[in-house]
Order: structure tokens, then C-alpha cells, then sequence
């Protein structure tokens, strides 16, 4: 008895076989509870509560050991791979020199077989030569219509074009004939490859060298730099709980406690955590004058906690200075909440289709 659900178009498949290459093979989706999710204000790095939390300016948070430990081992990395780059160009500039020194030894060689006769094509143009002079020149017949030594002078340039033009050629023909050499066929490696020879190079393979070290936390396709000068230290209000006798980090304007739906705001750079709602209300920008500026500007905005200043300034970085702490607001990176409101709580996996 066949039904429409369990007709296939081939029948080695089976249902069962079929849904479970689906299920391995297939774009699968599934929704995250709260489990599944990191606590507020937990390390990017050990994933644990952060101990000496401190944050980077777009918000992500790491203990301090963990992110100084992150910036050393990124920074020696970083020397280490400018080190292998300066070598392998020294190595090549070797390469290089070798290749054109082989180059003048042959252009060198071939003149003087030229020279000599023995050269095919020297050889040929000698005999040409001879074929073709006149049979009766008295010497002065000769004399006279040899042409003076200063018409045969040429420019420094001209023979400097002439030397590349031959070491061009020379280069060009030591290349083919190195291509040209029958290889030994391998069945466990590819016949051409990056770093093949050029007449079958496929693409030139570039790998992209970091100078500075990035923020591990940062997403893959948007990496952002952070450094030991602009890490900023966060300064959580905490309470003791009654019931469970641990501390937990609350907001110091309504004291509820801080988590994952609480959009929590970091001021820069004095490091007082608020909720979102009060950041809302109470660190509006002002639109009267300010009596703590000098300027007195309105529109500014103050710290809750410290009345420090956190207008957001425009300003210039000279050359070899190094980067600052910009005053301002910045919302602290957090994970799901297990509901769809309160973050993302959906994970996908792209893979290629089974097809039978």
C-alpha cells in the first residue's frame, strides 16, 4: 500500500532514511531558551561573572584579567606573524636576486657562443654575413665608407633598455623551459594550485595581517579594535540580596536589578551602569545651560550617579597619538532572553541540501 507522503523517487530511500539526511544534511533552525543564554554582565571571554568587569567602547564586557591576558597573547601573535612576513620577503628578494643573476649568466653565455660562432642563430647570421659582402674592396675603398666612431655611440639609457629588454627575454625563456619539464603525476595532491607555476596559477592568495589587536567579542564580518588605553572600567552599584545573601547588580536610580532585558547603559568614561528606562528620564540632554561648563553650552548631558560630563564631542587625533576615551553613552552588549521581544532567541545552520 503506497500513500503521496511515503512515495520517493528512488526507492534505495526509505522515509526514515530520507528524514534523517534532512535532518543532518539540511537548513536547520531552532529556538534557544533562556538556559541557553550568558547572565548579564558575564565575561566574553572565561564566560563566568565578571570579576573587575571592564568594557570595551562599543559595550562588550570582560574581566580585567581576561582582557589583558586577550591583548598580550593578540600582540605577540601579531609580532609573531610580522616576523615570518619579513622573512618570507627577504626570502623572496633572495629568490628574486638568484633568478636574475641566473638570468644575466645566460645572456652572458649566449653572447659569447654568439661571439665565437658556435650559437645556432650566431652561426646562421655569420654565414649570411659573409654571403653578402662584397667579393673586391681595395682597404681604402673600406676605409672610406666605414662610418665614424661617434655615430656608433649610444646613451647610457639606451643601453641600460637594451640590457633589461635581454634579461626579459632571458627570464621569459628560462621560465618556459621550466614549465615545459614533464612532472611526475601525484594522486594525493592537486596538479595546480596557488602556488603553482604561472602558466597555471589559479588566483595569488593574500591573507589579511591584523596590526592591531580586535575585541573577541565583536561580531566575525564587523571586527572592532580595543586596546589597554581604551578599556573602561565599570562600576557596578551592587545590593545584597535578602533571600539569597548574594550580592546582585542593581541600577542605582531604581534599584531593580540589572539582566538581559534591562537594556543596561554605560556612561563613558567615569563607568556608572543605569537601566535603560532611567537613562530615559534622567540623562536627557538638558536644555538649559549648564553651570558645570565653563562655556555654559546647553544640551548636556550628566551622569546620573556623578554629574560627570558625557556630551558627546567631535574631536580630531593627531598622528601618533594615542586613542582616547570619548565621553558618552553607549548600551552594554547582552544575549537573548529566551523570548523573541527581548533579544534574538533563533540559531540557523546553512548547509547544502541532500539530493538523491
Amino acid at each position: 500500500m503506497s500513500h503521496s507522503k511515503r512515495n520517493t523517487s528512488r526507492p534505495v530511500f526509505t522515509a526514515h532514511e530520507r528524514s534523517l539526511a534532512r535532518a543532518a544534511w539540511g537548513t536547520s533552525t531552532a529556538h534557544l531558551s533562556r538556559e541557553s543564554f550568558l547572565p548579564f554582565a558575564s565575561c566574553g571571554l572565561c564566560l563566568e561573572p565578571a570579576i573587575g568587569p571592564v568594557s570595551c567602547i562599543h559595550g562588550d564586557i570582560f574581566c580585567r584579567e581576561c582582557a589583558l591576558s586577550n591583548i598580550l597573547a593578540q600582540k605577540k601573535e601579531i609580532k609573531r606573524v610580522e616576523k615570518a612576513k619579513e622573512q618570507e620577503d627577504a626570502e623572496a628578494l633572495e629568490e628574486q636576486a638568484r633568478r636574475n643573476l641566473e638570468a644575466k649568466e645566460r645572456t652572458i653565455r649566449e653572447f659569447e657562443l654568439t661571439q665565437a660562432g658556435l650559437a645556432v642563430n650566431g652561426g646562421a647570421q655569420l654565414a649570411k654575413g659573409k654571403a653578402e659582402a662584397p667579393p673586391d674592396e681595395s682597404p681604402g675603398q673600406r676605409g672610406e665608407k666605414r662610418k665614424r666612431d661617434d655615430e656608433f655611440r649610444l646613451e647610457q639609457g639606451e643601453l641600460e633598455r637594451i640590457s633589461e629588454e635581454r634579461l626579459t627575454k632571458a627570464r621569459k625563456e628560462m621560465e618556459d623551459e621550466k614549465a615545459s619539464k614533464p612532472t611526475l603525476p601525484s594522486f594525493w595532491s592537486p596538479s595546480v594550485t596557488p602556488s603553482s607555476n604561472k602558466k597555471n596559477t589559479l588566483h595569488e592568495v593574500k591573507k589579511k595581517v591584523k596590526s592591531q589587536p580586535t575585541c573577541p567579542a565583536s561580531p566575525e564580518d564587523q571586527p572592532h579594535l580595543y586596546s589597554l588605553h581604551t578599556l573602561i572600567t565599570i562600576h557596578f552599584t551592587e545590593e545584597t540580596d535578602a533571600t539569597t545573601k548574594s550580592k546582585q547588580r542593581i541600577c542605582p536610580a531604581c534599584k531593580k536589578a540589572l539582566s538581559n532585558s534591562s537594556r543596561a547603559t554605560l556612561a563613558k568614561p567615569c563607568g556608572h551602569v543605569l537601566c535603560g528606562s532611567c537613562v530615559a528620564k534622567f540623562m536627557r540632554p538638558s536644555d538649559h545651560q549648564d553651570p558645570h561648563s565653563p562655556d555654559g553650552e546647553a544640551g548636556v548631558v550628566l551622569c546620573y550617579v556623578c554629574d560627570a560630563n558625557l556630551t558627546e564631542k567631535a574631536e580630531k587625533k593627531g598622528k601618533g597619538e594615542k586613542e582616547k576615551i570619548k565621553p558618552g553613552l553607549v548600551e552594554l552588549r547582552r544575549e537573548g532572553t529566551g523570548f523573541s521581544a527581548g533579544g534574538a532567541n533563533q540559531v540557523r545552520r546553512d548547509l547544502v541540501n541532500f539530493q538523491c
